[in-house]
Formats: structure tokens, C-alpha cells, sequence
């Protein structure tokens, strides 16, 4: 792709996502994962947001299936996506489901020059852990199968919903944190966080190393949305979810 037409891609992608509208795009043109990278970012910097970190998607081999990726993907979470303490939300055009999460704060950059990328120093380099909803959705009006097109349409992030600031646990005991959905008060989906990569701080490590492989890293106060710990679940307006992180407390919202 020609970079006069990723340019193009990007600016259509930014307006989309900006006024809450449907595009037309052939996105299963974007012939690289870079590409599709490049195209994300030229978004980003059009839509003028202050960045506050990353969502991951697809962290899970359920997730994948039903989103169609083949590995997880990333996007930069801009500061208007990032919502505290929102009990409603209006779901945009274009959603696709949401996904129960948990949302790191980093405490440090992280990696540090020549320190190893794990579990045990992404352990290290957090601050706290909070439980989180995360919106996914298309800015196209085409459903495009693919990891592509995807990272492209804003890594499918629309928004991050966080619950209340918690603390720290123990690699241990973030994995073995149980989490279950509920709608209308009736239990629809549980799962562990352990679903996310065996460990969710896995998925900051994955992140750290995409990111340095690119000579960039962390950064503190950077948030990090690890991908679902449930099935992508599938809301529509009207609707009440709440999501039971046991030791992590409880985040909820109502859809209109």
C-alpha cells in the first residue's frame, strides 16, 4: 500500500471513529502487520488525543476465535477512551461485544536498559491492578476476518472502562482470580484470569517486548488493558453488565 493511501485509510478511519459513523474500506488490502500498525498510529495522531497506555486484544485463545485474529494485537488507548467511575455508556456504531479485563498502571518504564522481559519483572514494574469492561468494535461497515485489518481499526478498541484502584497481588494470585458476568443479575459467563496467557502480567511482558522490538518501551503511569478473561460477550442498549472479579472488586455498567 502506496504510503499517499495509508494516509488516506488513516484520516477515513480517524473520521469514522470520530463521528460515530460506518466507512467503507477495503482494510483486507493492508498487506503487513506493519502496515497495519503504521495505519493505526496515522489514525491516532489525526484523532489529536493524549495517549494513556494499551489495550490488548485477543490475549486469549477464545477470544480469537470469535474475533477471527490469529495472535494478539495491540492499539494506543487515546484519553478520551479511557473512562473512571462510568456507570453508562452509549454503545457506538460498529460494536462488537465487550470484553471483562484487567487494566495494570505501570509504576516504572519498563523494560529498563538490559533488564529481561517476564513475568516476574512485569510483576515488578506495576503499580496496581484494577478491574475493567472494554468496549470492542469496526469503524467498517464489512466485517473483515483477519489480524490486519484489525490492528488497523484501532486494534477494534473503543473504549476501556475501569473500576476502582485496588493494589497489587501476587503473580500467583492474579492468575487464580475468578471472574464472573452477569446480566440482568443472571450469571452469563465466568472464567479465570489465567486465561489471559497463563498469567495476565504475561500480557504486558508480550507487550513490552512487541514494543521494544520497535525501540520503544512502557512508560509510567502507562495503562495496560490486558484482553479478555471472559468470552466476548455480546450487549445491547438497555442492558446492565457487572463483572465479579472477586478479590479485585466489581465493575459494572449500564448500556444505552
Amino acid at each position: 500500500m502506496y504510503f499517499e493511501l495509508k494516509d488516506a485509510t488513516a484520516d477515513i478511519l480517524a473520521k469514522s471513529r470520530w463521528r460515530n459513523e460506518l466507512c467503507d474500506l477495503p482494510l483486507d488490502l493492508i498487506s503487513s502487520e506493519r502496515e497495519a500498525y503504521d495505519i493505526q498510529a496515522i489514525a491516532q495522531d489525526a484523532l489529536g488525543f493524549e495517549r494513556k497506555g494499551y489495550a490488548l486484544v485477543g490475549t486469549s485463545e477464545e477470544s480469537r476465535r470469535v474475533l477471527g485474529l490469529e495472535r494478539p494485537i495491540y492499539s494506543e488507548i487515546p484519553a478520551s477512551a479511557l473512562l473512571a467511575a462510568t456507570k453508562e455508556f452509549r454503545l457506538p456504531t460498529g460494536t462488537i461485544g465487550v470484553q471483562c479485563e484487567l487494566v495494570f498502571k505501570m509504576l516504572r518504564a519498563y523494560p529498563e536498559a538490559g533488564e529481561p522481559i517476564n513475568l516476574d519483572t512485569a510483576a515488578d514494574a506495576v503499580l496496581d491492578c484494577r478491574p475493567a469492561i472494554g468496549i470492542l468494535g469496526r469503524r467498517t461497515r464489512r466485517v473483515f476476518v483477519g489480524d490486519n485489518a484489525a490492528i488497523a481499526d484501532f486494534g477494534l478498541h473503543v473504549a476501556t472502562i475501569c473500576g476502582d484502584h485496588t493494589g497489587t497481588l501476587s503473580p500467583a494470585d492474579l492468575a487464580a482470580i475468578e471472574i464472573t458476568t452477569f446480566l440482568f443479575k443472571q450469571t452469563v459467563f465466568a472464567g479465570t484470569a489465567a486465561s489471559v496467557m497463563g498469567n495476565p502480567l504475561n500480557a504486558i511482558a508480550w507487550l513490552a517486548d512487541r514494543l521494544s522490538a520497535n525501540g520503544r518501551q512502557l512508560q509510567a503511569n502507562d495503562i495496560v488493558a490486558t484482553g479478555s478473561c471472559t468470552a466476548i460477550l455480546q450487549v445491547w442498549p438497555g442492558q446492565h453488565l457487572a463483572a465479579d472479579f472477586g478479590r479485585l472488586g466489581q465493575v459494572e455498567c449500564i448500556f444505552g
